[in-house]
């Protein structure tokens, strides 16, 4: 579709700026919490996305993180952004951050994309047609059990101690890197064998859920159950360690 060759063009154009913006000064500001951040880049990533796609495809809707975008469109179709996933990453200049852009129809991804600009890393999934990275096919080599997996997650105050006390001995390593879109990524391209996310929004996983969908690995609630963008809690896997993982997760449900 020439929305997504439109919308791929736009994400790398606004990365690469983005990496000469953050080369001047840039302001760091609070949301809900002192350490719920914001940048003025994220705004003007935002801004030029927004510009963009709805100039070129009035009729397609705009969910994104910030500016008081963050509401689901009533349109059939409806790109769904982040503009920097990583704020916190960006904000200390770790190159862990990245810019995830989706096409959702009738709440399903179509298309995703996630662009880390740092590290050169554009990750693409298109329904039906798989994963690509940096223009490359690519087929996950995923862990067989889970003991040899490693796994990421989101960070929850207060909660995070819980899930590494579940599940630190039944797998190989767990980390953490600050940004969920790029680590919901990185389990479609075999990096890691799963992600647990805690308190995903829809903009952190929309482009990393068709990823991870088109690579044949396995999305669901923490029971199981069919899952979609709008839950914040979701188990993003490999096939083969599926069952394990969400057992191991349900013993903390239970404590």
């Amino acid at each position: 579709m020439i929305e997504f060759k439109f919308l791929n063009e736009k994400i790398i154009e606004v990365g690469k700026k983005l990496l000469e913006w953050r080369e001047n000064e840039f302001t760091v500001s609070s949301k809900s919490s002192k350490h719920d951040l914001v940048t003025s880049l994220d705004l003007k990533v935002q801004e030029f996305l927004y510009n963009s796609l709805t100039q070129r495809f009035p009729e397609i809707g705009f969910l994104g993180e910030e500016s008081g975008m963050n509401k689901k469109p009533e349109t059939k179709g409806y790109w769904v952004i982040d503009p920097i996933d990583g704020t916190v990453n960006f904000s200390k200049m770790l190159p862990m951050f990245c810019i995830s852009a989706a096409y959702v129809e009738n709440d399903e991804p179509k298309y995703g994309i996630i662009y880390a600009p740092v590290m050169n890393q554009i990750i693409v999934a298109e329904e039906n047609k798989g994963v690509s990275l940096n223009g490359e096919k690519i087929k996950p080599n995923w862990a067989k059990k889970l003991d040899d997996a490693m796994i990421s997650m989101g960070n929850i105050k207060g909660k995070t101690y819980k899930y590494f006390e579940a599940l630190e001995t039944k797998v190989m390593r767990i980390r953490l890197l600050g940004t969920a879109a790029l680590q919901i990524a990185y389990v479609g391209t075999g990096n890691f064998d799963a992600f647990i996310s805690v308190k995903g929004n829809s903009w952190d996983v929309a482009a990393g859920y068709i990823i991870v969908k088109e690579s044949g690995g396995i999305i669901t609630d923490y029971y199981g159950n069919p899952t979609s963008i709008f839950n914040k809690k979701n188990l993003y896997s490999n096939p083969y360690i599926h069952e394990d993982l969400m057992k191991a997760i349900n013993t903390i449900n239970k404590s």
